[in-house]
C-alpha cells in the first residue's frame, strides 16, 4: 500500500485535500471517485519526498534568519487574530515576493491541507526550519496556544540574531584591521622594497642587517609567495578534513575552550543559547528530554554537545538535570546552581532564562575586553612592521649621505 496526497472537488464544487491509502494511482483515483470526488491533483508520498530532497539546495538560502523572524511574527499576529492555520499560511504566501519563499510556504500549506500537523509540515523543510522551531510549533499545537508560542518564538529568533550580531560586530574591526595590515605589509615587500633595492645594489655598500633581512623577506615572498599561499590553502583543507574525525574534533574544540578570553567567550555564547532555548521549550510545554535534545542542536562546540548528550542519557535514567550537567564538568558553576535551584523550586524555565541572561552579560563584557585588547595590539603590530621596513630602507640611504659628505 502507498500513501497519496490528493486535491479534489466535491459535489458542491468545494475544494478538498487529504491523504488516501491505495495500491497505485489508478486505484486511488477510483476510490476517490466512488466517494463523489473529482480528483484535480494526486501525488504519492514517495514522489513528494523526492521533490523535497531535490529542493534542499535552494532551501539553504531561500529564507534568512531575519526573514524567518519576520514571517514568524506575522504568523503569530494572524493566528491571534482568529484566522486558521491554513488561512494564515495562505496570507503569508501571498505577501512574500520571492518565488522560492512562496514555494516553501505553499508547500507547508499543502502539507497542512493534506492532514499533517503544522510542526510535522515544517519538518519537511529542515534547512529552513530548525528542530527547535519545529518542536516549539508542535508544542503550541498540542497545548492549543499556537499564537502565543509563535510570538515567543519570534522574540527568541530576534534575541538569537542580536546575540550573533553582537559577536560579529565585536570581531569585525579586528578582522578588517588584520586584513588591511597584511595587504599593506605584502604590498610594501613585493612592490616597494624591490625598487629601493636597485639603488642599494648600485651603491655597492655593505647593507645593515635589518635591510638584508628585509630584502631576503621580499625576495622570498616574490619567489615563493604563490607556493606559500598554496601550502596554506592545502593545510586548511587537510585540517578541515581531520575535523571530520569525531576524536580530532573533540580535541580541537576542547583546546578552543582553553584559549585565554576567547575560550570563555565561546562558552558564554553556547551556554547562553542553550539556556535560553531550553527555557523557552520548557515554558512552552515541551517534555524535558525532547527539550534537551532540541537545545543540544543549538550548541556549536562539539565538546559541549557531547556533554549534553551524556547528560540526556542520565536524565533519561532518572537523574536530575543539574546533577547530570554537573557530572560533565563542562558547564559554568553558576549555571549549574541556578538549574538546581530551579528544579527544587519548580521554576526551572525562569531560572534557565536568568542563567542565559547572565551568560549574555558576561559575553558582552568579555567581547568588549577582547576587542579592547585586539584593536591596539593589531595597530601596534602593523605599525612596528611598517616601521622596521622604513628603517631598513632609510639606514642605507643615511649611510650613502655620510659617504658623500
Amino acid at each position: 500500500m502507498q500513501t497519496f496526497n490528493y486535491k479534489a472537488i466535491d459535489k458542491n464544487g468545494k475544494e478538498k485535500a487529504g491523504v488516501i491509502q491505495a495500491e497505485n494511482p489508478k486505484q486511488a483515483r477510483l476510490l476517490l471517485r466512488n466517494t463523489g470526488l473529482i480528483v484535480s491533483h494526486l501525488e504519492s508520498e514517495k514522489s513528494r519526498k523526492e521533490k523535497s530532497a531535490k529542493n534542499v539546495s535552494f532551501q539553504r538560502k531561500a529564507i534568512s534568519t531575519l526573514e524567518l523572524s519576520l514571517i514568524t511574527r506575522q504568523f503569530a499576529i494572524l493566528i491571534n487574530s482568529g484566522m486558521s492555520v491554513e488561512q494564515s499560511l495562505g496570507a503569508l504566501s501571498d505577501q512574500l515576493e520571492s518565488q522560492e519563499q512562496k514555494a516553501i510556504m505553499s508547500g507547508v500549506r499543502s502539507e497542512v491541507l493534506g492532514g499533517r500537523p503544522l510542526g510535522a509540515s515544517l519538518r519537511m523543510y529542515p534547512k529552513i526550519f530548525p528542530p527547535v522551531y519545529c518542536s516549539l510549533v508542535n508544542a503550541g499545537e498540542q497545548s492549543g496556544s499556537l499564537g502565543n508560542v509563535m510570538t515567543k518564538l519570534a522574540d527568541y529568533s530576534d534575541k538569537t540574531r542580536e546575540l550573533t550580531s553582537k559577536i560579529m560586530m565585536a570581531l569585525l574591526y579586528p578582522v578588517i584591521v588584520s586584513i588591511v595590515a597584511t595587504m599593506v605589509i605584502v604590498a610594501l615587500l613585493v612592490f616597494v622594497v624591490p625598487q629601493i633595492v636597485k639603488v642599494f645594489e648600485a651603491s655597492k655598500q655593505t647593507l645593515p642587517l635589518i635591510t638584508r633581512a628585509m630584502i631576503g623577506a621580499s625576495n622570498g615572498l616574490r619567489s615563493y609567495g604563490i607556493y606559500m599561499l598554496i601550502a596554506i590553502i592545502l593545510a586548511v583543507i587537510l585540517f578541515m578534513r581531520s575535523l571530520k574525525n569525531p576524536e580530532n574534533k573533540i580535541k580541537f574544540h576542547r583546546r578552543l575552550l582553553t584559549l585565554p578570553i576567547a575560550g570563555k567567550l565561546l562558552v558564554n555564547i553556547d551556554i547562553a543559547r542553550f539556556s535560553n532555548t531550553l527555557s523557552m521549550l520548557l515554558s512552552s510545554g515541551v517534555p524535558m528530554l525532547n527539550a534537551l535534545e532540541a537545545s543540544r542542536d543549538t550548541l556549536s562546540n562539539f565538546m559541549l554537545k557531547n556533554a549534553v548528550d551524556r547528560a540526556v542519557k542520565m536524565v533519561r535514567e532518572g537523574v536530575g538535570l543539574a546533577v547530570a550537567l554537573n557530572a560533565q564538568k563542562a558547564f559554568p558553576p553558576v549555571v549549574i546552581h541556578l538549574i538546581a535551584s530551579g528544579e527544587k523550586s519548580g521554576n526551572l524555565d525562569h531560572l534557565l532564562e536568568q542563567a542565559g541572561s547572565h551568560q549574555e552579560l558576561e559575553l558582552t563584557h568579555r567581547s568588549q575586553l577582547l576587542t579592547g585588547i585586539l584593536e591596539p595590539a593589531l595597530i601596534v603590530f602593523m605599525g612596528a612592521v611598517v616601521m622596521l621596513i622604513v628603517i631598513g630602507i632609510m639606514l642605507p640611504i643615511l649611510n650613502m649621505n655620510k659617504m658623500v659628505t
